[in-house]
């Protein structure tokens, strides 16, 4: 998977902290071709974050959130869809976090 942390600020592409390019190209050609995105583009980053796990739950987050701002103004934008995913993303992204530190507290205290 090709994820890029960006730099710096660029008009054509938001600015968050890991975006996954693979999807946000995708969602660019499909904007062009089909003037939205389809619901598999929404599943397939949706079955890498939470079946796959080969990207980072926090990376589908600013995924998400740079697809978003290339739908701004589009009728037909997926909101609900989009919404949903990001806060089962930030959900996942907190329960990894927090067995992170559970993780460490173990290790530490076994030591």
């Amino acid at each position: 998977m090709n994820i890029n942390p960006i730099a710096g600020y660029n008009k054509n592409q938001p600015a968050f902290q890991a975006v996954n390019m693979k999807y946000l190209e995708r969602a660019k050609k499909e904007i062009v071709n089909r003037n939205t995105i389809t619901g598999h583009l929404l599943t397939c980053l949706e079955y890498d974050v939470k079946v796959f796990q080969t990207i980072s739950p926090q990376d589908g987050v600013d995924t998400i959130k740079a697809i978003r701002k290339l739908l701004e103004g589009n009728p037909e934008n997926w909101q609900n869809w989009i919404n949903e995913l990001v806060g089962e993303f930030k959900y996942l992204a907190k329960k990894e976090r927090i067995e992170q530190r559970r993780q460490t507290k173990k290790t530490k205290s076994c030591q």
